[in-house]
């Protein structure tokens, strides 16, 4: 029995017309009726009863038609959602992303993915950079959203620019500088920095010493913190002062004041990545994202 023959004796059970189902399946009403001789002779049973007037199903062919058309059904929504998922329209996204640098921007992009595209599900996994780094390159994520730092050189890699954010010098409310806006770098070269724990993330470490070497001077590390939370609150207590991206201030009291380092705007790119050719569904959402971006980007300017 093939799907043709089920569909053809589908559409007869529902219209009990050969010329009505005919014209449904675009067929001529002869091989129509060979069909379903063929498919009554392959099962063994009478399916219809026909003469001049009317057509019927036999009692058999009520119990084939009951048993079938959920198969056919279920057979169909396969089809359907497998030409989906070849499109990028049905499947699941692994995506990871950077929390302290998404955490407003990231309901707005899952909830508008989500109105847009109700067949696509999203596994959301927020990394640090260097646990996100690693998982996007061995494929354990199709999708991310991290600082575009290192991703150059590496092969079959396809990013998108989101957005950039300004680093900053964070300092305690009191601190000489905490009423300005924008600072020189090197103002600072005195002063003790407060920094990531290298064994917690050797990145954001680098970061800040190779800012500070650009100006011209090594940082004079009074203390290394292995959380976030615990820098900033060594910045608050007057400990000394750190480098940090200006998004970082939605994690800071309003004893930390973040002062724009001249030079270094827009410094701290995000952007999505994935791997060309791997998951169809990535172009729905790099798009979704970009939308919400420029959105952003453009209230920004205004």
């Amino acid at each position: 029995m093939t799907i043709n023959q089920l569909d053809y004796f589908l559409t007869l059970a529902r219209t009990l017309n050969y010329t009505k189902a005919s014209k449904l399946l675009h067929l001529t009403q002869p091989h129509l009726s060979k069909t379903i001789v063929a498919l009554e002779q392959e099962i063994g049973v009478r399916l219809f009863v026909r003469n001049k007037r009317d057509v019927r199903m036999t009692p058999a062919g009520e119990v084939f038609y009951q048993e079938t058309a959920p198969l056919f059904q279920s057979y169909n929504e396969a089809v359907t959602k497998t030409k989906e998922a070849y499109e990028g329209f049905y499947g699941m996204l692994n995506v990871g992303f950077l929390g302290t640098a998404m955490i407003h921007l990231m309901p707005k992009i899952v909830n508008r993915f989500k109105l847009d595209f109700p067949n696509i599900s999203l596994n959301l996994l927020d990394y640090t950079y260097s646990t996100l780094q690693e998982a996007l390159l061995e494929d354990r994520l199709d999708v991310a959203i991290l600082p575009d730092r290192e991703l150059n050189n590496v092969r079959g890699l396809e990013k998108k620019y989101m957005i950039a954010d300004d680093m900053c010098v964070a300092v305690n409310q009191k601190h000489p500088f905490a009423d300005r806006e924008f600072v020189e770098l090197y103002d600072f070269k005195d002063e003790g920095f407060i920094i990531m724990d290298p064994k917690v993330s050797v990145r954001d470490h680098n970061l800040v010493t190779s800012i500070c070497l650009e100006q011209d001077f090594l940082p004079r590390i009074v203390h290394e913190s292995n959380t976030l939370s615990n820098l900033l609150m060594m910045v608050e207590c007057g400990i000394g002062v750190s480098i940090l991206a200006k998004h970082m201030s939605h994690f800071a009291t309003e004893n930390v004041k973040f002062i724009r380092i001249l030079g270094y705007e827009n410094y701290f790119k995000l952007v999505c990545a994935w791997h060309k050719d791997k998951n169809p569904c990535v172009e729905q959402f790099v798009a979704v994202v970009e939308a919400c971006c420029s959105s952003l980007r453009y209230h920004a300017s205004n």
